[in-house]
């Protein structure tokens, strides 16, 4: 059988996290004040001292660049997506969703192109895979077995790769991307051109942002619910030995609804993700760097970026 995601290495136990330099902190602390104005339309005190501002403007048009380039990955893409959580109100259609007059309208802020390009998921299209089961489940068009609902926790949990593999065999994963992708508006949502691969289904951080937001609000409520607590206890160490720390689940509080996602190397590039919903917020990280930087770098990277991340509403 074709592996559903290309090759990782064995990952070796991570090395303790090094404090960033003085140097690193900069684009990190301009990261958190350009985030904070868009997210809360202002600008936002820092926990920290802000840096000086003849040092703003020349930082401010490569902020995600220069986040990553602090940690060591040149070249390498950052896609950042932050969305209010949608309340669940009966009668809400998709069309008052999205009308820009309705008090539920879907509130986003993103770092724009970057939040809008399509990366390969990775790990993370098992969201979409557990959403669809569910839903088909309530349904009533498949049955799942007790070994069914197995699957389905370790492949949230622990990232089980063999779990995910027979249930896309034996349920259509394409097909389930596009009925999840349809559900929920997702615009930049596709399943891989090689339907034996599920790692190379294609999704944006906006498109992400979006289906963690309204998952209470499309999925059944019980079903919003199961997944939650399927990401809620998400494995310090993955079902493959990948240390699953980092991003959200390396800076949230304990029992927040993570998934994270990685993989290597798909066009000689490496992926790393970090999704979950903190605070009333869907929080989405998405990072591709070149295969020679290791999943340390990426790691620390993608931690910081979470760090930096302002602790409120977007509004």
């Amino acid at each position: 059988m074709a592996s559903r995601e290309p090759t990782r290495p064995a990952p070796a136990p991570p090395a303790p996290a090094r404090p960033p330099s003085r140097r690193a902190l900069v684009p990190l602390l301009v990261l958190a004040l350009l985030l904070a104005h868009l997210l809360l339309g202002g600008p936002r005190r820092a926990a920290a001292a802000p840096p000086a501002p003849a040092v703003v403007p020349a930082v401010v048009p490569a902020v995600v660049p220069a986040v990553v380039g602090a940690h060591g990955v040149p070249g390498g893409t950052l896609a950042v997506a932050v969305s209010a959580l949608v309340p669940v109100a009966p009668g809400l259609t998709q069309q008052a969703l999205d009308g820009s007059r309705d008090r539920f309208v879907l509130r986003t802020a993103d770092n724009g192109d970057a939040a809008g390009r399509p990366l390969p998921t990775a790990s993370l299209v098992k969201l979409f895979l557990a959403e669809d089961l569910l839903h088909r489940a309530r349904a009533g068009t498949v049955a799942l077995g007790e070994r069914d609902w197995r699957l389905l926790q370790d492949m949230v949990s622990a990232s089980d790769d063999p779990a995910a593999s027979e249930l896309w065999d034996r349920f259509d994963g394409p097909q389930m991307v596009r009925d999840v992708a349809a559900r929920y508006g997702l615009s930049g949502t596709a399943p891989p051109a090689d339907p034996t691969q599920w790692g190379e289904t294609t999704t944006t951080a906006r498109d992400l942002a979006r289906f963690l937001a309204t998952l209470r609000r499309v999925a059944d409520p019980a079903d919003a619910a199961t997944l939650l607590s399927w990401m809620s206890t998400a494995t310090p160490i993955a079902a493959d030995g990948f240390d699953q720390r980092f991003g959200v689940f390396g800076t949230a509080p304990p029992s927040t609804a993570v998934k994270q996602g990685w993989m290597c190397c798909l066009g000689g590039q490496r992926h790393l993700h970090s999704v979950g919903v903190v605070d009333g917020r869907a929080v989405v990280l998405l990072s591709e760097v070149p295969r020679g930087v290791s999943y340390d770098r990426a790691r620390a990277a993608l931690t910081a970026a979470a760090a930096a991340l302002p602790s409120s509403d977007p509004g």
